[in-house]
């Protein structure tokens, strides 16, 4: 019996529904989850990934875990879209724990860790399941204020919880490069923000780092984008200047990388405002967008790119894509009130282009982005 079967029937309850319900953390391909059967098989995909990967994790199931983890860790495994599937499996590992700061309840979760670690000590994800309920306790240690405003014992918590982090890392590095497994190049950069003394330029020298190994995971892409925010401590230039960098590195998939990043920027902190307050170009966005729906010519690509056309007030090139899309409009990608923002995208369409009027049901209740950092 594990440590988890061994917790009160009322904390297991609340901690399986903790989990079962966790906010997917990706980019705006990733769909929020929905009690009805999912219309696209791009959300049909993330929601068996991510109910397998819970069902595993709630039973403490380690050895589905990780034969299900060996599955994902190759980077043909994609989505239709082309996302990871690796990075569907691992936000479900980094979204397990609760914000509570009872520490009995920290304890628990913890030894299930180290029970996971016992029973497979050379299991890259058991590790990092580690690591990313260290960053749990630590982000509830932070608390939403301003890291500068925090009291100074608040202060001394999120350091020391950022350096125990920082060395389980550490002790898992070659495990992970002998598995070729590219989480743990985004797990040391959503800890390592929170080391004492990372300057933005000690940062992106990390980045730069971790995409060189793996330069076409673009969960990395997306932790290293919102760390760059000045929110989170990076510098006014620092998403232009990522999306950038990304986009004219070495590897297949680079060229999409700005359309990628700010896709999930978008989501998470600009909300229709990228090209003013993200400083995003939209001609550079463009061809970015057009490399990738070339790649992976998904609805869900397809309709991010209508919905970014019309941000950017391109009207001809958004009635050209949904043109293309025909039947398979998802409201969801169409920003935080998809359905509504997509009407009001029609009824500024481009002169002479008629948009067509189509039918579609709504694929989730809209997008779900976690409160926290990644």
């Amino acid at each position: 019996m594990t440590t988890f079967a061994r917790i009160s029937r009322g904390a297991r309850s609340f901690f399986a529904l903790a989990c079962l319900s966790a906010a997917l953390y990706s980019h705006a391909a990733a769909p929020a989850a929905n009690d009805n059967p999912p219309a696209d098989a791009e959300t049909r995909m993330h929601e068996a990934i991510k109910q397998e990967t819970a069902r595993y994790l709630v039973a403490g199931d380690f050895q589905r875990l990780e034969a299900l983890y060996r599955t994902l860790n190759h980077a043909g495994q994609r989505t239709p879209s082309g996302l990871w599937k690796l990075a569907i499996f691992y936000n479900q590992l980094r979204r397990f724990g609760t914000q509570t700061t009872d520490m009995d309840y920290w304890e628990a979760v913890e030894e299930q860790a180290h029970e996971w670690q016992a029973g497979y000590p050379k299991s890259v994800p058991a590790r990092l399941f580690g690591v990313y309920l260290q960053l749990g306790r630590l982000h509830v240690a932070r608390g939403s204020g301003l890291f500068s405003k925090l009291p100074e014992q608040q202060r001394d918590a999120v350091s020391y919880g950022a350096e125990v982090a920082m060395r389980m890392l550490e002790k898992t590095r070659l495990m992970a490069a002998r598995a070729n497994d590219p989480e743990w190049h985004r797990a040391m950069l959503s800890v390592a923000p929170y080391v004492d003394g990372m300057s933005a330029s000690a940062y992106r020298t990390k980045v730069r780092q971790a995409l060189a190994r793996h330069p076409n995971y673009h969960a990395a892409y997306f932790t290293a984008a919102l760390y760059s925010h000045p929110r989170w401590g990076g510098t006014p230039d620092g998403v232009a200047r990522l999306a950038h960098d990304a986009s004219h590195a070495a590897g297949k998939e680079q060229r999409s990388m700005y359309a990628r990043i700010y896709w999930f920027m978008d989501q998470t902190e600009y909300h229709g405002r990228l090209f003013d307050a993200g400083r995003a170009d939209w001609p550079t966005m463009r061809a970015s967008f057009e490399h990738l729906v070339t790649l992976y010519p998904a609805a869900w690509n397809l309709n991010a790119f209508a919905y970014f056309a019309c941000m950017a007030r391109d009207y001809e090139a958004m009635d050209a894509i949904v043109a293309r899309i025909g039947p398979q409009l998802i409201f969801d990608v169409w920003g935080d009130d998809g359905e509504a923002t997509h009407a009001r995208c029609a009824a500024r369409r481009g002169p002479g282009a008629a948009l067509p009027v189509i039918q579609a049901k709504l694929s989730g209740p809209g997008l779900a982005v976690a409160n926290s950092p990644p």
